[in-house]
């Protein structure tokens, strides 16, 4: 699953229901595109997965904030965990935990990878559609 314009602003309006002031909406748009990307340019590197697409869209979100602080990291965090859960991850971090990534993308201590190392530790991502099935036979 891939976030969208549309799912970004849902979740918004979702998690913060007062209608927090958006003073950068290209945040919530360049989060949303770093997220989507499928390229990947150094041959070593794996494709892109549900950790890294939620690396990216919490990476962005942290150090391009969409909303003043501290409904942005709140935002950041929350949407991330609603992307884990609705794209199949069987564990989720805690909302502290996203928190405390939240926090280290902005102060400059973790970059997407670093984010992305963190989640695949917390959650287990389930079969791709392909194994399933064969796994289910066994």
């Amino acid at each position: 699953m891939k976030i969208t314009m549309e799912w970004a602003w849902t979740a918004l309006a979702h998690h913060l229901p007062s209608d927090p002031a958006v003073w950068d909406p290209s945040g919530v748009a360049a989060a949303v595109a770093r997220h989507q990307n499928d390229l990947v340019l150094v041959p070593e590197q794996p494709a892109p997965d549900t950790a890294w697409r939620a690396a990216a869209f919490l990476h962005t979100l942290a150090v391009c904030p969409a909303l003043e602080s501290p409904m942005n990291e709140f935002y950041a965090a929350a949407a991330t965990r609603s992307y884990l859960r609705v794209a199949g991850a069987k564990q989720l971090p805690s909302p502290e935990e996203l928190g405390d990534l939240v926090e280290a993308a902005k102060l400059g201590h973790a970059d997407v990878e670093a984010v992305a190392e963190e989640l695949r530790a917390r959650i287990q991502e389930p079969l791709p559609a392909s194994l399933r099935g064969g796994a289910q036979d066994a």
